[in-house]
């Protein structure tokens, strides 16, 4: 009988780089879904109920934090499965850089998205003088 530290753990995958990559694409289909929701359907929606339907909006909105922070446990998870596997040996480091990635993309794309409406909002707030009133 063999002792059971001899044991090798590659063929286990690690549980972390699991949680990263479904996090991440759950995160991901998520935001799609909410995409499409607000871009097409609710606006369809409020024309067809006559503005009844701009209260989905506000349904979304809230549903909408979810992406983002599934993002960021995926980010988390598989930096921490990264190294875990580093230093137990065990398998899924393609399914850890595999979350990984797609939650730093995702969380990437909310910031970009984010630091857009800023500048939208703080754009449409300043007013420009007008040369001919001078």
């Amino acid at each position: 009988m063999q002792n059971p530290s001899s044991y090798s753990t590659a063929g286990k995958t690690n549980g972390m780089a699991i949680t990263s990559l479904i996090a991440g694409i759950l995160s991901w289909v998520l935001a799609l879904i909410l995409a499409c929701l607000n871009w097409v359907i609710v606006p369809l929606f409020a024309l067809a109920t006559m503005g009844v339907g701009l209260m989905l909006y506000l349904c979304t909105a809230a549903i909408g934090c979810l992406s983002p922070l599934g993002w960021i446990v995926g980010a988390v998870t598989g930096y921490m499965a990264k190294n875990q596997i580093k230093q137990s040996g065990e398998g899924g480091e393609g399914i850890a850089n595999a979350g990984f990635i797609m939650s730093l993309v995702g969380l990437g794309i909310t910031i970009l998205g984010v630091c857009i409406v800023g500048i939208l909002a703080i754009a449409g707030t300043i007013h420009l003088p007008n040369p001919s009133s001078y």
